[in-house]
């Protein structure tokens, strides 16, 4: 950032308007990413005790302006002020110091650290370097933290064997747990389901009565009309309008600032009967009841595994990928017992698999966008183990157009792509090899609308060829549109099966994966 003197912030502040003095503020804020205008002469105001929701699609330049804030990038042009007075943060570090925290949308947690040891890490108290650790103080300090954040968690657990939305939650408590006046979390919601989710808002407002600023990095409409007390909409780098979310204010009208357009929900498939032709076939899971219900899924059948973190949806479907053994619950694929004992042996078999966390678990970050595509199938252009660069390219820039990709050319790194290109390219991988059953966690988490909708089809597309989908999403709303068959589960068990559910089964589907007592048959056709 160019070097400003007093005088000029002086300008600066003196142009805005008397109110609440803001906690940060930034003004005239710009920033260029080689080619691309990130950010263009950006100024907002952010609050003490405010949710301040930045909304915008991929590619708005919302994620932008939290990282300047957050002193993970400097901006071009334009001031940064914390309270009042002009600032200059040289790194994340720095602006920690200053007590503006970031949270990145991609877990940076250590996954061989325990709970605790990533909670603590670079916060730990001692009088010098070579201090020892003071475990049970940090022990004591993390779990009134947890407790106070309503988190049971075990402490001595390398944080890797956690569910993803778990670990979204801790990354989140290792935030609070520096105290800060200003907390930015960037799509903070993507790898959380509906009942994460609300526990999440519920942190969120208690730190807000507390004094605390926190920018709500995001681009769904529901989170701004649900959590946020003022929203600033940008597109294409630049600032459309800010206002308060106040009771007048709804998805429709906040939809018309984003894109000038009346709402236009996601679409619903029109679904038929049930298809008879069975591909696989999950049998004895246990159920409240201690009888065993089955999942099935058909031939051209998107079937979903809904419930919270730890409710057992993760078990089966690392069981399924080849990821670890079946305890308990065994499975047949087209008749014939299907046990995986690797990846490798579950793609063998036609089974794909995409998990979550695209950075961590998915992309090859250094790699370009048709090497990350053609991983899976490299023997198809290679002779004597010598691949045809000429044949891959061919093949990779079919794929990539069928896929939808948006891209200009296809030896730039995947990097370079938005996170929904990103997951196309992802999931066009992973196409490649799974000829019979798809597996797939989270498949537009941290995705705009569009790129969702652009996926929704394309998995729909497959499904017509005959391929069988099995979601297991934290995104209720998309497992109702998206699926044909829900199971929901709570704590290990099978509670309801929901066949061709609308969003009128969302309180009972809530219902089922709190553990709601009157939810006590087993698996129950309610069509």
């Amino acid at each position: 950032m160019p070097n400003q003197s007093a005088s000029d912030c002086d300008r600066v502040l003196e142009s805005a308007p008397n109110a609440l003095a803001p906690a940060v503020e930034i003004r005239n804020v710009s920033k260029r990413f080689g080619a691309t205008q990130a950010l263009r002469d950006v100024s907002l105001r952010f609050l003490p005790g405010e949710i301040h929701c930045l909304l915008g699609e991929n590619g708005a330049g919302k994620s932008t302006v939290g990282k300047i804030v957050g002193g993970l990038y400097r901006a071009d042009d334009g001031f940064i002020l914390l309270d009042g007075t002009a600032t200059r943060f040289r790194s994340i570090a720095d602006a920690r110091k200053s007590g503006v925290v970031l949270v990145f949308q991609e877990l940076s947690l250590a996954p061989d650290l325990t709970v605790r040891e990533n909670i603590c890490l670079g916060n730990e108290r001692g009088s010098h370097p070579f201090s020892l650790l003071r475990t049970a103080k940090e022990s004591h300090r993390c779990r009134e933290l947890l407790t106070g954040l309503g988190l049971s968690i075990d402490l001595d657990i390398p944080t890797k064997h956690l569910p993803i939305a778990m670990q979204q939650l801790i990354e989140i408590a290792k935030a609070l747990a520096l105290r800060p006046r200003v907390l930015i979390l960037d799509e903070p919601t993507a790898m959380l389901g509906a009942v994460e989710k609300r526990k999440l808002f519920e942190i969120l407002e208690r730190a807000k009565t507390s004094g605390m600023t926190i920018v709500l990095v995001t681009h769904h409409i529901d989170e701004v009309i649900e959590a946020g007390d003022r929203v600033s909409v940008m597109k294409d780098g630049a600032l459309v309008d800010s206002f308060a979310v106040d009771d007048r204010v709804d998805a429709a009208y906040v939809l018309q600032k984003l894109s000038g357009k009346q709402d236009r929900p996601l679409s619903t498939p029109t679904r038929h009967k049930r298809p008879k032709d069975e591909l696989l076939l999950l049998h004895d899971l246990p159920n409240r009841q201690g009888c065993a219900p089955e999942i099935r899924i058909a031939r051209g059948e998107i079937v979903g595994l809904y419930g919270v973190v730890g409710c057992g949806r993760e078990t089966i479907v690392a069981s399924l990928a080849g990821l670890q053994k079946f305890s308990g619950p065994k499975a047949s694929l087209e008749g014939r017992e299907y046990a995986p004992r690797s990846a490798a042996e579950a793609a063998a078999a036609g089974v794909g698999y995409l998990p979550s966390g695209r950075a961590s678990n998915g992309v090859l970050s250094t790699r370009a966008m048709r090497e990350n595509l053609t991983l899976t199938q490299l023997r198809s252009f290679s002779r004597a183990g010598v691949i045809s660069i000429k044949a891959e390219r061919a093949a990779a820039q079919h794929q990539l157009r069928k896929l939808g990709v948006r891209f200009g050319d296809d030896d730039a790194a995947i990097t370079s792509l938005s996170g929904g290109n990103q997951q196309k390219v992802l999931l066009g991988r992973c196409l490649n090899h799974a000829k019979k059953l798809l597996i797939l966690e989270d498949p537009t988490a941290g995705i705009d609308v569009s790129a969702k909708s652009d996926i929704h089809e394309l998995l729909r597309q497959r499904v017509r060829e005959g391929l069988s989908i099995l979601v297991a999403s934290s995104d209720l709303g998309e497992t109702i549109r998206l699926c044909d068959v829900i199971f929901t589960m709570f704590d290990g068990l099978v509670v309801h099966e929901y066949v061709a559910p609308t969003s009128a089964d969302e309180a009972a589907i809530i219902g089922d994966v709190l553990g709601d007592a009157r939810s006590d048959v087993a698996v129950h056709h309610l069509r």
